[in-house]
């Protein structure tokens, strides 16, 4: 497999805890580190210089302050946009403008949806792909009660619950939203019913979303999710429970005591609780893994032609459903689809 010459845009501020909610450009460029047969990680682009010396000093590669100038410089495969929110539209309408033909975007896909369907008709029209970043389609936690589900065990899916411990969908509501898709096979969004709170207080990504917010997603399977983002939820507790006629699962973000994951499946046959070293954000010891297999996915995908797990379908669903809540609870009715 011929090894792909790909650029991160955006590569953020360096800190200590890079590669999470801080510089996710550095999970990025580890997950091709580690999958060097097949990317090569050959330039970052940033708004300032000094993001591009830290990043380039752990990561070698060129650095722009232009993005323009990287696409004319540089001949690539591919590139991860990983710029704030309001800008990424933009940035990928200039990576397909350019002749990129294989585009990896941060979560949310978009502001709006009229922009997530803009970015998709200039890639099919350039012959461009494009992917979401929901790694955690590659968690063993996520992918178990996904098994749960398809195999029958839990009978008819009800709902599943979504315990957001922190405020704004937009940030950590993909996540969340995507990871109830995949455990149910990606089925289409029906309906939404939302209600929000301080819609337009909280500062993020240079623009203002709200304080809390909660809803009622209707699946086109018959399924309902009910989801919640509020600080009043904990972080200690089960954050995704997927209830069905034969019994649940729950997924934590990180093992309670006692516990030997953060998974945790319970039917009429008893309790299962399988020995897990991951958790809702990626291995326990390893930051990286979920980017890593991502990674590895997308570059089979590009080789191949196959599908991958974070094709651009699935994350304009998920994206889909959050502008809605943003409708809905604006507008005070429920928003169709």
């Amino acid at each position: 497999m011929a090894r792909l010459k790909w650029a991160c845009i955006g590569v953020g501020k360096y800190s200590p805890q890079r590669g999470g909610v801080n510089a996710i450009a550095y999970a990025h460029a580890e997950a091709m580190k580690r999958n060097a047969d097949g990317f090569e990680l050959v330039a970052g682009a940033s708004l300032e210089q000094e993001n591009l010396d830290n990043f380039s000093r752990e990561y070698p590669s060129r650095g722009y302050l232009d993005i323009n100038e990287l696409f004319v410089k540089e001949a690539l495969d591919g590139c991860t946009i990983s710029t704030w929110a309001p800008a990424r539209e933009e940035h990928v309408m200039a990576a397909i403008r350019a002749g990129v033909k294989n585009i990896l975007i941060e979560k949310p896909l978009s502001l709006t949806m009229d922009a997530a369907d803009r970015m998709k008709a200039a890639a099919d029209k350039a012959g461009a792909r494009l992917f979401v970043n929901f790694q955690r389609r590659y968690g063993r936690p996520f992918e178990l009660a996904k098994e749960a589900v398809q195999s029958g065990r839990l009978g008819k899916v009800i709902s599943i619950d979504l315990a957001q411990p922190c405020s704004n969908a937009l940030d950590f509501g993909p996540h969340f939203v995507n990871a109830a898709l995949f455990i149910l096979d990606n089925p289409a969004p029906k309906a939404v019913l939302a209600g929000a709170e301080g819609l337009g207080s909280v500062p993020w990504h240079g623009m203002k979303v709200e304080s809390r917010m909660t809803a009622s997603v209707y699946l086109a399977d018959g399924t309902r999710l009910d989801y919640s983002a509020m600080p009043e939820n904990s972080w200690d507790a089960p954050v995704i429970r997927v209830n069905g006629t034969k019994g649940f699962c729950e997924l934590w973000t990180n093992k309670p005591a006692g516990a030997k994951s953060v998974f945790r499946l319970v039917t009429s046959g008893g309790e299962e609780n399988p020995e897990l070293d991951e958790n809702f954000h990626h291995g326990d010891e390893d930051h990286f893994l979920y980017f890593e297999r991502c990674y590895a996915d997308i570059a089979k995908a590009i080789a191949t032609g196959a599908k991958s797990r974070v094709d651009f379908v699935d994350g304009y669903a998920t994206q889909k459903i959050l502008l809605a809540m943003y409708e809905s609870a604006e507008k005070g009715k429920l928003v169709e689809f």
